[in-house]
Order: structure tokens, then C-alpha cells, then sequence
């Protein structure tokens, strides 16, 4: 991508000759610039023309985005180059930022997990920025989590104390896994290693000390459950645990 080291004031010129060039108001080829006692004017542009120093074209042309091909000292003959047109059409190579919402699921409540969002609110309410709301938001959140597998598994007809990680190799690993023959075994051990990570390094660590963390790491951390949720989603439970 091109980059355009030019000042606000020197954009702002080059957009507004690129919009009158785009209105057939100014010929690319011929941008006649002139100096008077008047101020500065454009030759055969009919309507308000804005102040055009020289220095402004001279830093233009250096950019590449104009050629001036006759300078005197009362006026300048300019043609835009292709340059001129691209720079404006990239916002002057500025990133394209349209995948930030995606980066911030939480700006989009909407596509949150509904029960996630709903027990998770709650907390949040007191206040976004105080990390004490967002350490009980993770912590719910993991609970929520932890009850979704216990009862997709029905893991409480197995084994009613198993909590946590417990749940998890209940579901994915043993002898005798629930989704034996709903997963093939490498991916039985790749869910596992997620899911117990997950209830390791969060889940343990949220539910037996106080851990207030940012925003931006609670807000992260909501997100990721919400994708472990919508992992289990696409699973192959059995009807009625489907249904949960």
C-alpha cells in the first residue's frame, strides 16, 4: 500500500480538486492556477475557489500527485496524475479498518451466547469500567460454561460431584467418553486439552480468588467462552441433549 506524507491542509486541497475534476468542474489536464490581487482563482472554474498557496501544489507534485508543468510567479498549470486519484480513493492509504467490529464481538452483543450475555449483564450493569464487575461477569461466565457441558454430557447421571475439568474428561477422554463415536479420538483429545484449559487456567482461578481483571481482559475472556459455546453447538449430542 502507497503511503502519502501529506499535512491535513494539503489532503483537504488535493480531495476537493479530485471532487471538481469527478463533477466535470475542472479539466485533470489543465488545472490553471492563478494569483491576483483578489486572492486565488481558477481559470474557467465557475464557482468559489479556496485558498491555494504554492507551496501547497509544489509539496503535491513532489508527493506525485500533480504534475505542474508551467510555473511562473503569478501562476501554476497542473494536471493530476492517476497518483492523485488513488491516493484519494485509499483515503490516503489509510488501513482499512472494516474488521474491527469483528475483532469486538462485545460491540455486538448480539451475536453473544443469550444465556452468556444474559447472566453476564447483570454484573456488568454496575459499571463497564470497574474491573470488580468484570471479575464477577468472568466468573459467571465460566460457570456458564461448566453447566452447559455438565448438561449436554448429562455428566450428573455419571458422576453428580464432578465439577470442572472433572466434567470435561467425563465428556472427551476416558475409557468410555459421552462423545465416543461422536468425535473421532484426535479431535475427542484437542477438545479436551481446550475445555480443560479452559476450566484450569480461568475457571479454577476466577472461582478461588479475586482477580479484577481489566476490560479489556474480561471482555476478552467472555468472548472466548462464548466461542467455546458455540463449539459445543455444533456438536452431534443426542436429541434430547440438543435441546438444552
Amino acid at each position: 500500500m502507497q503511503t502519502y506524507s501529506l499535512t491535513d491542509t494539503q489532503k483537504k486541497l488535493l480531495q476537493w480538486i479530485v471532487s471538481e475534476v469527478r463533477a466535470a468542474k475542472l479539466n485533470e489536464e489543465e488545472i490553471w492556477v492563478m494569483w491576483d490581487m483578489q486572492g486565488t482563482r481558477l481559470v474557467k472554474y465557475q464557482g468559489d475557489v479556496p485558498e491555494i498557496k504554492k507551496t501547497t501544489l509544489d509539496v503535491l507534485e513532489k508527493s506525485g500527485c500533480l504534475t505542474c508543468y508551467q510555473k511562473r510567479e503569478d501562476q501554476y498549470k497542473c494536471a493530476l496524475t492517476s497518483r492523485a486519484f488513488e491516493a484519494i480513493d485509499s483515503n490516503f492509504g489509510a488501513p482499512d479498518l472494516s474488521a474491527i467490529p469483528h475483532l469486538i464481538p462485545l460491540t455486538e452483543i448480539g451475536h453473544l451466547d443469550s444465556e452468556l450475555w444474559d447472566r453476564c449483564r447483570i454484573s456488568l450493569s454496575a459499571g463497564g469500567t470497574d474491573p470488580k464487575a468484570w471479575d464477577k461477569a468472568v466468573r459467571i461466565a465460566t460457570v456458564v460454561l461448566e453447566e452447559r457441558l455438565r448438561k449436554l454430557g448429562k455428566t450428573e447421571s455419571i458422576n453428580p460431584d464432578a465439577t470442572g475439568e472433572g466434567i470435561v474428561n467425563i465428556i472427551f477422554a476416558g475409557k468410555n467418553p459421552v462423545l465416543s463415536g461422536k468425535l473421532e479420538e484426535k479431535k475427542l483429545k484437542a477438545y479436551r486439552d481446550l475445555y480443560a484449559g479452559m476450566m484450569s487456567v480461568f475457571r479454577n482461578s476466577y472461582a478461588h480468588r479475586i482477580v479484577d481483571p481489566s476490560p479489556e481482559i474480561g471482555g476478552a475472556i467472555i468472548v472466548f467462552i462464548d466461542l467455546l459455546l458455540k463449539m459445543l453447538e455444533d456438536i452431534d449430542w443426542d436429541t434430547d441433549a440438543g435441546n438444552a
